[in-house]
This record gives structure tokens, C-alpha cells and sequence, in this order.
């Protein structure tokens, strides 16, 4: 597909592949990157063939960091013909291929405690990962955030996780200047990494998610300058 670019300066986001995007660039200098991969079903295809994709997709987000940046993932996992699908596992077998080490793994409520989800999980996992850099005692936080904070839509980013991936990001690498965000869904990250005084570029397929996400990112702009929303250019 041919990319189509939304520009709200200094974020850009493109309607287009992000594998493809991505692989493009690998290795990107002043960069980190979070991201939340596809689910099986968002893909409609089989088990091993999105498992594979899956491992694929974190290689390529992995790679795209220098080893001075971080890279943190978001996922939940899957409960498929009654057994569980570690997304997490999946990152971290891309991870040791890649030589990243995980530097704080942390769980996101998505229900309060002790509710029955009835096979749907209640929780999801943020990992943080890096190749060059070490976690300091100084940057440790709650192992649980209780509270994801506000969604766009349902299966979206929480502002309060997006808010503690760019904590993670902003403290570990001090270097990154440029938020990559793969898979970026309504840019709930590109709103986090603008507040954080970052640039961003976010990538997704689906085109009114894409257009939805740059309008977002106004808005969230003009918000914190009093003035009134116009379109994207």
C-alpha cells in the first residue's frame, strides 16, 4: 500500500506497513520505540502463522532501536481452545535473539483485582528492554499499575500506561529524541511522547485510525495551548 502521511509537527503519522516501515529503518539513531503487536485475530489468520509474524514483528521493532534507546512493548495475552498465549514469551524470545535485556516487567490491570474474566485475561504485561542500557534503582516503580487510565476505544492504549512507558523511555535513555511507534492504533503513545517534549512518528494500516490518531494529536496540543482544534495537515 501506498503510505500516507499526516503531519502535526513534531509528530508525523503514516498509514502504511509498519513492518515494512520499519525494516526500512532499522537501527534508527535518537530513537525508542513503543508499541502494542496485532492479535490474532485483528490478523485473521492461524495460530502458527501469527506466532511466527508475532516473533517477526518484535524482531523488527527490536532492531529498529539503537543500543543506546529502549524499546517497550505492551500485550496481553491470548486464551485459545483453552490454553493460554504468552505474548510476553513471544517479545522475549525476539528479545534474546536480538542480545536485548529485559529491564523491568511490569503488570497493567484491565480489570480490578480478583474480577472473574471468565478466559479473558485481566491483565496485561509492559516489558522494558534495552541492549545498551541498565535499569537504576532510582527509576523503580510499582510493579502493578492498578489503573490503565482512559482508552480511546476498547482494546486501546491507557493514557496512564503510555504515560509510564515515556517515564521508562525519558529515564532510561536520555538520548532519545524521537518516539517510534509501530502499530500505533489511535495514538494514545504519540500523545504521551508529545507531552513528554518528544518527536514521534507512529504507523498504522487501518486509515481512519491513522487520520483519527493525527487529529488526536492536535487536539491533545491545542488543548494544552487553550486554542481550538483544526484539521491535520
Amino acid at each position: 500500500m501506498t503510505p500516507i502521511h499526516y503531519s502535526v509537527s513534531p509528530i508525523e503519522v503514516i498509514c502504511g506497513e509498519a513492518l515494512t516501515w520499519l525494516r526500512d529503518r532499522p537501527d534508527q539513531p535518537g530513537c525508542s520505540l513503543f508499541t502494542s503487536l496485532p492479535d490474532v485475530a485483528e490478523l485473521g489468520v492461524d495460530l502458527p502463522t501469527w506466532e511466527g509474524f508475532f516473533v517477526d514483528a518484535a524482531a523488527a521493532c527490536l532492531a529498529a532501536v539503537p543500543d543506546d534507546g529502549v524499546a517497550v512493548f505492551l500485550q496481553t495475552d491470548k486464551k485459545i481452545d483453552g490454553r493460554w498465549i504468552s505474548k510476553a514469551a513471544l517479545v522475549l524470545r525476539a528479545a534474546q535473539a536480538d542480545g536485548s535485556a529485559l529491564l523491568a516487567h511490569q503488570i497493567v490491570c484491565r480489570h480490578a483485582p480478583g474480577t472473574v474474566s471468565m478466559g479473558r485475561p485481566g491483565f496485561s504485561h509492559l516489558l522494558v528492554l534495552s541492549r545498551g542500557r541498565r535499569a537504576p534503582a532510582h527509576l523503580s516503580s510499582a510493579d502493578v499499575l492498578l489503573d490503565p487510565g482512559p482508552t480511546a476505544w476498547s482494546h486501546g492504549l491507557g493514557a496512564a500506561v503510555a504515560t509510564r512507558a515515556l517515564r521508562w523511555i525519558t529515564g532510561l535513555s536520555p538520548s532519545t529524541t524521537t518516539l517510534l511507534a509501530p502499530f500505533c492504533g489511535l495514538g494514545e503513545a504519540l500523545i504521551a511522547a508529545q507531552a513528554a517534549g518528544l518527536g514521534a512518528v507512529g504507523v498504522e494500516r487501518n486509515r481512519k485510525r491513522a487520520a483519527r490518531a493525527a487529529a488526536r494529536v492536535e487536539e491533545a496540543r491545542l488543548a494544552r495551548e487553550g486554542a481550538r482544534p483544526g484539521p491535520p495537515r
